[in-house]
């Protein structure tokens, strides 16, 4: 930018126009090219950094290239809004303020996912659920989900990598959002490391950058078992975790881990004394540790005994500690379990 009194020697002395003065001998300022040129160039740069093209038809270009620079002060924020996600999450993220703090990665309203039967494709649905680029990061509200993960694919909607899917194991299973691109959902295995609440692989599919664990689901002969998730808690056909013909007396750790996942919290099912004999007592303890933590129990006079438990926190994962006693003579008994929580 510059003034007609740096070009032009008969300004006044402030670099200004001037009419000038016959009585008092003064000229009147000349017009100079390069003034004229200083002010078109300001005004076409204005119009050409908001990426429009010079128009001369069109008046209203300067001010709407101004109003592209600047934010509204009439609805504020609206603006950024119009321009999408990918710019909200940018001015979140340079607000420091994540995902507008609208809540914690993962959560979510009405997240379900039912199987009748075994298979290699399973679909999660949501209300609406809760992703983030990393815990603390840039959230994004997702809606209406229907997310369907199919073993047999690579990618978005499909597994991380090739290969993975164990014959018998758990996948994680997230959600996965980006800018631009429609939710979607990611498996991961699962079997022998406790999955993350992002997803931390290497396969993240190209343009997407936020994630959230939504299930681990086990895995046996290739494919999802049968089983219904309600929110964070699965539930599952009754499997036997434990097959007893002796007394246990006391506390002993019993692994669940070929059905029970790494990062199950807690677990439920049921247990069975079943003696042969009449017998004065019949008894089970199931517990989160050896000292009796979140223990429940049950047990009868004279007969066998079967009752559920439910919520037993695995302090170790994937371990469970019980006690099983008849003082008849004890046929098989078991431990079975039927629904976990991650």
């Amino acid at each position: 930018m510059l003034r007609i009194g740096q070009v032009e020697s008969s300004a006044t002395a402030d670099g200004k126009y001037t009419d000038g003065s016959v009585a008092g001998g003064i000229a009147a300022t000349r017009l100079r090219a390069a003034a004229f040129n200083a002010i078109q160039e300001e005004l076409a740069n204005i119009v050409e950094s908001a990426g429009m093209t010079l128009d001369p038809d069109d008046v209203t270009q300067v001010l709407a290239a101004l109003k592209n620079q600047f934010l509204s002060r009439v609805n504020p924020f609206a603006d950024i809004k119009a321009d999408g996600s990918a710019a909200v999450a940018a001015a979140l993220s340079n607000l420091g303020l994540g995902g507008g703090l609208t809540g914690v990665i993962g959560q979510a309203r009405n997240l379900a996912m039912s199987l009748a039967t075994a298979g290699t494709t399973a679909t999660w649905t949501a209300d609406e659920l809760i992703t983030e680029t990393a815990l603390g990061g840039t959230q994004y509200r997702n809606n209406s989900l229907s997310l369907t993960v199919n073993l047999a694919i690579v990618g978005a909607g499909g597994v991380d990598v090739a290969g993975t899917v164990p014959t018998n194991g758990f996948m994680a299973i997230y959600a996965i959002s980006g800018p631009g691109k429609t939710t979607s959902a990611l498996g991961w295995n699962a079997t022998s490391s406790k999955a993350p609440e992002t997803y931390s692989g290497t396969a993240m599919p190209a343009g997407y950058t936020a994630s959230a664990l939504i299930s681990v689901w086990r895995i046996a002969n290739g494919q999802f078992v049968p089983g219904y998730q309600l929110a964070r808690k699965i539930y599952i056909p009754k499997v036997a975790v434990l097959t007893l013909t002796a007394n246990v007396a006391s506390y002993t750790a019993l692994s669940v881990s070929g059905i029970i996942p790494l990062n199950a919290k807690t677990m439920g099912g049921c247990a069975n004394v079943n003696p042969s004999t009449s017998a004065s007592n019949n008894y089970f303890f199931v517990s989160g540790s050896a000292s009796e933590i979140g223990a429940q129990f049950s047990g009868t006079n004279n007969s066998g005994v079967m009752t559920p438990f439910a919520d037993i926190p695995l302090i170790t994962p994937q371990t469970l500690y019980y006690i099983m006693v008849s003082t008849g003579t004890m046929t098989t008994s078991y431990i079975y379990a039927t629904e976990y929580e991650i």
